[in-house]
C-alpha cells in the first residue's frame, strides 16, 4: 500500500483553516480553532469504525469500535495546538501521517493481533498554559492534577478549568494515567525543524535519542553610572560581561570535543536599559542540550565556570538560576529497527540521527517502546507561517509509519 500525498495535502491545508486571526496559524489548546481541528480528524476516522475519547487528561484518542479500550495498541500520533504565528506542519504533520496510516489499513485489510490506535496530546508546545508536554506528561503520570491546576493562561483560566468548561471530568486523572504494559509502542512523525535532511537530500530522519536540556537564567550586577562621567577602566559595565558571556557560549559550544552539544542565549534583559547609563545588571538565558547526560552534564559545567570567570574579571556580581532539567531520552532499539526494516522495504533512503527539539515521544518513552521519524523541513523553518514540508516527504515517512504498525501489531 502506499500513502496519498493528495489526501495528506487536502488533511493539513483543512486543519491549516482552524486558525484564530493573525499571520500564520494560531490554535491554542482547547480554543475553538483546536476544537474544530479535533473534530476534522474524527470525521475522517469515524467512517474507518473509529471512536473518539477525550481522556481527563485533555489527550484525545482514537480506536475502532471493535477493538476495546482494554487491550494495549499500537499508538501514533502527535499534537494540533501551535505556537501564535505558527506554522501549519508542525505536530499536525504527525496527526494527518497517523490517520492516513488508519487508511491504509482499512484499506488493506491487514489483520493486526493489537489495537491500532491514533493519539492527538494536548499542550505540547506550552502557548496556552506554559507547560510543554503537558498532555503527554500528564498521560504517564508525570503531570499531577494539582500541578495541572497552577498552569494558567494569560486570562488567568487553569488547565483544569479549561477542560471543565468543555465538560471533562478531572477526577479520574491518576486513574487515567497509563503504565508499562498498557501500550505496546509509540510512533511519532515530526518535521525536522532543522537543515541537516534537506543538506544530506535523505527524505527520512530515524531519530536515535531526543536531547536532555538544561535551562538557566544567569545575572551580571555591576554598578550603574554616568556615561559620560566615567572612565572605562572604572566601569562593571554589567552589560559589556554579557556580551562577552554570550560570545563564549557560543565558541565553547562550538569547540566542544566531545560531542555535539549546542548552546543558546536567546533572552536578554538589560537594565537600566538607558542611552547615556551604564547598565547595572543585566540577565540573559543559557540554553544547554547534548543527547548524552554525561556531555550534557559537563557542558553546562563547562559553560557556567566560563560565565563565572568573565564576570569575575570584570568586578560583577553573579548569580546563576536553573529554570529547567530534562534528562535525554533514548529512543527505543526495538522500534527503531521496524522503522529501519519498513524503510529499506519501500526503498526509502533514511539517516539515523537525535533530535534538539522534545517531542511527546519522550515521555511516552517512560512507559512504553518509542519511535520517532523525522521529515524534512525546507529551509529548515518552523514555528513560523514560512514553515514548509513536501507532501510527498510525509507521505514517505506515513509509508514507513505504516509497514512499522504491521510489523509491530502483528505479534502479541
Amino acid at each position: 500500500m502506499r500513502a496519498s500525498s493528495q489526501r495528506i495535502k487536502e488533511d493539513v491545508e483543512a486543519i491549516a483553516r482552524f486558525t484564530a486571526r493573525g499571520p500564520g496559524v494560531n490554535r491554542l489548546s482547547f480554543s475553538p480553532e483546536h476544537l474544530e481541528a479535533i473534530r476534522y480528524v474524527e470525521q475522517q476516522l469515524r467512517p474507518l469504525g473509529f471512536e473518539m475519547q477525550m481522556t481527563p487528561h485533555g489527550n484525545v484518542r482514537f480506536r475502532r469500535q471493535q477493538d476495546g479500550w482494554d487491550r494495549p495498541a499500537v499508538m501514533v500520533g502527535s499534537h494540533l495546538d501551535a505556537v501564535p504565528n505558527g506554522g501549519r506542519f508542525d505536530g499536525v504533520a504527525g496527526v494527518v501521517a497517523a490517520v492516513e496510516v488508519a487508511r491504509l489499513l482499512h484499506e488493506s485489510r491487514e489483520a493486526l493481533a493489537r489495537p491500532y490506535e491514533v493519539v492527538v496530546f494536548a499542550e505540547e508546545e506550552g502557548a496556552r498554559f506554559g507547560g510543554v508536554l503537558t498532555g503527554s506528561q500528564a498521560m504517564v503520570g508525570r503531570l499531577s492534577r494539582d500541578r495541572a491546576r497552577e498552569l494558567r493562561d494569560a486570562q488567568g483560566t487553569s488547565y483544569l478549568e479549561a477542560l471543565g468548561a468543555l465538560g471533562v471530568d478531572t477526577a479520574a486523572w491518576e486513574e487515567a494515567v497509563i503504565r508499562p504494559g498498557d501500550v505496546c509502542a509509540y510512533l511519532e512523525l515530526h518535521v525536522e525543524q532543522s537543515l541537516v535532511l534537506e543538506q544530506e537530500h535523505v527524505p527520512v530522519g530515524i531519530v536515535t535519542a531526543i536531547a536532555g536540556i538544561r535551562k538557566y537564567q544567569v545575572t551580571y550586577r555591576g554598578v550603574a553610572n554616568h556615561a559620560g562621567a566615567t572612565p572605562m577602566d572604572l566601569r562593571h559595565d554589567s552589560l559589556v560581561g554579557a556580551a562577552e558571556a554570550i560570545l563564549a557560549v557560543s565558541e565553547v559550544a562550538a569547540s566542544s570535543p566531545e560531542g555535539p552539544a549546542v548552546a543558546t542565549v536567546g533572552w536578554i534583559s538589560n537594565s537600566p536599559n538607558v542611552s547615556n547609563v551604564i547598565p547595572g545588571e543585566t540577565r540573559f538565558s543559557l540554553d544547554v542540550r547534548d543527547t548524552d547526560p554525561v556531555r550534557l552534564a559537563r557542558a553546562s559545567e563547562a559553560l557556567l565556570a566560563r560565565i563565572r570567570d568573565i564576570g569575575a574579571r570584570r568586578g560583577l556580581e553573579v548569580a546563576v538560576e536553573q529554570t529547567a532539567a530534562t534528562e535525554p531520552v533514548r529512543m527505543s532499539t526495538r522500534v527503531r529497527e521496524g522503522l529501519r526494516q519498513a524503510a529499506r522495504e519501500a526503498g526509502i533512503p533514511f539517516l539515523e540521527m537525535p533530535s534538539g527539539a522534545g517531542h511527546d515521544a519522550q515521555e511516552m518513552a517512560r512507559v512504553t517502546d518509542a519511535g520517532m521519524i523525522f521529515v524534512p523541513s525546507e529551509g529548515g523553518r518552523s514555528h513560523c507561517p514560512e514553515e514548509f514540508t513536501r507532501y510527498e516527504d510525509i507521505a514517505l515517512g506515513s509509508e514507513i509509519l505504516y509497514r512499522a504498525v504491521l510489523k509491530l501489531g502483528k505479534h502479541k
